[in-house]
């Protein structure tokens, strides 16, 4: 019996995660189309001071990381970052921050896809809308931006089959994608690397010898050339760390904490395992991405006003080096497609944690629909997921048009909202073991981390702020709305929904002191401020900047305490069913559950 229990052991801890695997995942999330994108529009928006844009978004990466990471050791779950907000918060809490998550997770491959076409459109420049009239902006574009970057037909159903693709790479087996997963992450890395090197010591223009106006192209903005260039250069670093791209491309790092129930725990334990993943990737990431800005700033003066192809394939190709440039246009598809298949992985662990919650339709991960049989051998793929994730993906890049810059939106401000709520419910955890100066020191990682995701909300502009929230609002309230019409026999609506099984969580607005709706009141109320000052810093200008700012702040610095209260109150009333570190094992496991 004893040595029965040993072996089953021994394939569970064979089934998990390794730091290599980790880290793949990390990297291979982080490293997409960011770099490759976002390098031309921080230069044009903040010109020498982008480089600090960079520096300054993986601080607050790493502030983030660091609180997320401590409530991954304290409750290690896969599909954590929706169950723990769930037990710590409530249901109703816990759906905003799932319409969040599954927006940023489903609208990603998205993103990626669109990157995947802007990366072949120098192979076949009839799949961007501007067409061949991109090689020459300054000459084929006399009308400015607007909507240049806007896939065609064609580069739009290019990019359906690219996200396709992505799906099916997500019907390996578990272990299978890990291992390819590896392989690319290995491969999208090296080529940046081989910028850095090769092109600061090519470098000839001197530091700053092109002014950001240069690249008015590259803003990601409408309006015509005259506009862009006098806009140009006249945004704040912290403008660009959400406006401009540069959240975009850190965000990922936390795809070894959707996995945290999976981690091997032998030797180095989970704890070390999750730590070297997360903080190594994002140490590495920002500097990589610090040094891709100073090559960029570096080498912009031989910038051939190309829309078709990468700035950086440019500057390889001024430089004499051709296999470089070569390097750098596949890998201008490669690294977004690796982060799309990381995100999609991802988001299937997350939205069965949400169905196995009730907060969602329940048949999404039972079995018949989680596995399948392939030459004799189960798979769980998670099929139904991967399908309703590619019709929000697909609808999203429809309605957008392709348009890499809005998909980016709907990335970077939901993920906020996500990354928010890791700090309180780390601290609103009971009984943890963690010694007092522990307690405390998460307590000031957790407050720190939820005012900076405030001012970096308030800095990204109303444009992307107001789009990315709207989503989240809509998303909520369609996973809250749904099961009380489910349980309603409407006329027409009742037939469409009346298999759509989910727990009804709307009526608990008419419950008298029900524990799970002052949070949410909370963390709505908190939200709607961080818009309202956004709105008002648009409306009034820059004039209005330092007092919405400071509101912003004041909000932050007075809702965080009294979330963590409203959250230790519903703890309280409805005890929280919570993981611990080295727990037994499932019966059944697999890599990448």
């Amino acid at each position: 019996m004893h040595a029965r229990s040993g072996s089953v052991q021994d394939v569970d801890e064979g089934r998990r995660l390794s730091v290599l695997d980790l880290v793949g995942l990390a990297a291979g999330g982080v490293v997409g189309s960011g770099w490759l994108l976002a390098a031309g529009q921080a230069h044009w928006a903040a010109g020498g001071d982008a480089v600090w844009a960079w520096v300054i978004g993986g601080a607050v990466m790493l502030l983030i990381a660091a609180v997320m990471v401590e409530l991954g050791i304290a409750a290690p779950k896969t599909g954590g970052l929706i169950f723990l907000p769930l037990q710590a918060a409530g249901p109703l809490v816990a759906t905003v921050v799932a319409a969040a998550l599954w927006i940023v997770y489903a609208v990603n491959p998205a993103s990626e896809a669109a990157a995947m076409v802007r990366g072949l459109a120098h192979w076949f420049p009839s799949l961007l809308r501007s067409g061949h009239a991109g090689a020459a902006v300054d000459v084929g574009l006399p009308l400015g931006m607007d909507r240049a970057y806007d896939l065609s037909l064609t580069g739009a159903l290019c990019a359906v089959v690219l996200m396709i693709a992505v799906v099916g790479f997500n019907l390996l087996p578990a272990r299978r994608l890990i291992r390819l997963n590896l392989f690319i992450t290995v491969v999208k890395v090296l080529v940046p690397l081989l910028i850095v090197v090769c092109l600061t010591f090519a470098a000839t223009d001197a530091a700053g010898s092109c002014a950001p106006g240069d690249a008015w192209y590259l803003s990601g903005q409408s309006g015509g050339a005259d506009h862009l260039r006098g806009q140009a250069g006249h945004f704040s670093a912290l403008y660009v760390v959400l406006g401009g791209g540069i959240i975009y491309a850190y965000i990922g790092f936390q795809a070894p904490l959707d996995f945290a129930g999976n981690i091997k725990r032998r030797g180095m334990g989970e704890a070390a395992r999750l730590r070297w993943a997360v903080y190594g990737t994002l140490v590495g990431a920002v500097a990589l991405y610090t040094a891709l800005q100073y090559v960029f700033s570096q080498n912009c003066g031989s910038l051939a006003a190309n829309m078709l192809q990468s700035p950086y394939a440019q500057f390889a190709t001024a430089a004499s080096m051709t296999w470089l440039a070569w390097l750098i246009r596949l890998n201008a598809v490669l690294s977004p497609m690796g982060s799309g298949i990381v995100f999609t992985h991802a988001l299937t662990r997350e939205v069965a944690a949400l169905s196995r919650a009730h907060l969602t339709h329940r048949g999404l991960q039972t079995a018949r629909r989680a596995s399948f049989k392939f030459r004799g051998a189960e798979i769980d793929a998670y099929w139904m997921i991967l399908i309703v994730n590619l019709v929000i993906g697909l609808s999203t890049l429809a309605l957008v048009r392709g348009n890499w810059e809005q998909l980016v939106a709907l990335n970077s401000v939901p993920i906020m909202v996500v990354y928010a709520m890791p700090g309180v419910v780390l601290v609103a955890l009971p009984g943890t073991d963690a010694t007092w100066l522990r307690k405390a020191v998460r307590w000031c990682l957790a407050y720190a981390a939820f005012v900076a995701i405030a001012l970096v909300i308030h800095e990204a502009g109303w444009a992307d702020v107001w789009r990315g929230m709207a989503g989240v609002g809509i998303g909520a309230a369609l996973l809250l709305a749904l099961p009380w019409l489910a349980v309603r026999d409407l006329p027409y609506i009742g037939r469409v929904l009346r298999h759509y099984d989910a727990r009804e969580h709307l009526s608990r607005f008419t419950r008298r002191g029900d524990p799970a709706v002052r949070p949410l009141l909370l963390l709505v109320g908190y939200i709607g401020a961080l818009v309202g000052c956004t709105g008002l810093r648009e409306l009034f200008g820059d004039t209005a900047a330092a007092v919405t700012r400071t509101v912003c702040v004041l909000a932050a610095v007075v809702v965080f305490p009294l979330l963590v209260r409203a959250a230790r109150r519903y703890m309280d009333q409805v005890r929280p069913t919570l993981p611990h570190q080295g727990e037994a094992p499932r019966p059944r496991v697999s890599a990448g559950t």
